[in-house]
């Protein structure tokens, strides 16, 4: 592994023993190349402990695609004015 990223990964503050497993399962799950469960099974964590981790960590992560989540606005949207 380089220097520059064993350094950055050393510096974050994660509260993840194997930072350099969790990064690498981290880049995996939002390369799309394994599932969130996968991801957390991975990790010997729950689903929703690793959804804390990642807003811990500030990443950005969606199991939808965008077409998927205009989708999803667009039905919310029709509940959203049918029940008013």
């Amino acid at each position: 592994m380089p220097a520059e990223l064993r350094e950055i990964i050393e510096r974050e503050r994660v509260p993840y023993p194997d930072k350099e497993k969790l990064f690498t399962i981290l880049g995996l799950l939002l390369s799309g190349r394994i599932s969130l469960g996968k991801a957390a099974e991975l990790l010997g964590l729950r689903v929703d402990d690793l959804w804390i981790l990642i807003h811990k960590l500030g990443i950005e992560y969606s199991i939808l695609d965008e077409e998927e989540a205009k989708e999803e606005l667009n039905a919310y949207r029709k509940v959203l004015k049918s029940s008013a």
